[in-house]
C-alpha cells in the first residue's frame, strides 16, 4: 500500500497565542526609511529656520533669509506629519507665523521663535513616531 494524499501531519495543536516566528528581525516601517532618506534635507531646512531666529535676536534679520526661513517652516510644517511629528507640525507652522513680517516685529518674537525652534530642533532629533 502507498501512502497516499489522505496523509496529514500529525502534528498537535496547542491552544493559546501563536508563538512569534524564530529570526524575526524588526524592519524599520516605511517613515522610519524615509526619515533616513530625508534626514539631511530636514535638518538643513531646520538650520534655515535657527539662522532667521538668530538673525532676529540680533535685530539684524536679512529679508533674504526670513523669506526663506518662512518657505522652510512651511515645508517642514507640511512634512512632518507623515513622520508622525504632529507636535513638529505645530510647530513648524507657529514659527511660520511669527516669521511673517508683520509678527516679527512684535516685542516677544525672538523670545518664541528661540522657545519654538528649540521645541522643533528636540521633535527632529526624536525621529519619526
Amino acid at each position: 500500500m502507498s501512502s497516499g494524499p489522505e496523509s496529514r501531519d500529525s502534528s498537535p495543536s496547542t491552544p493559546g497565542p501563536e508563538p512569534a516566528p524564530q529570526g524575526q528581525v524588526k524592519v524599520p516601517s516605511s517613515a522610519a526609511r524615509v526619515w533616513a532618506q530625508f534626514r539631511d534635507l530636514i535638518f538643513e531646512r531646520m538650520a534655515t529656520v535657527e539662522a532667521a531666529v538668530t538673525g532676529i535676536k540680533q535685530g539684524a534679520l536679512n529679508p533674504d533669509i526670513r523669506q526663506k526661513a518662512v518657505l522652510e517652516a512651511h515645508r517642514l510644517a507640511g512634512s512632518l506629519g507623515m513622520f508622525g511629528l504632529a507636535d513638529g507640525t505645530r510647530l513648524a507652522r507657529e514659527i511660520e507665523h511669527l516669521l511673517d513680517e508683520s509678527a516679527v516685529s512684535a516685542p516677544d518674537t525672538p523670545r518664541r521663535l528661540t522657545e519654538l525652534a528649540s521645541a522643533l530642533r528636540r521633535e527632529l532629533e526624536k525621529g519619526p513616531a
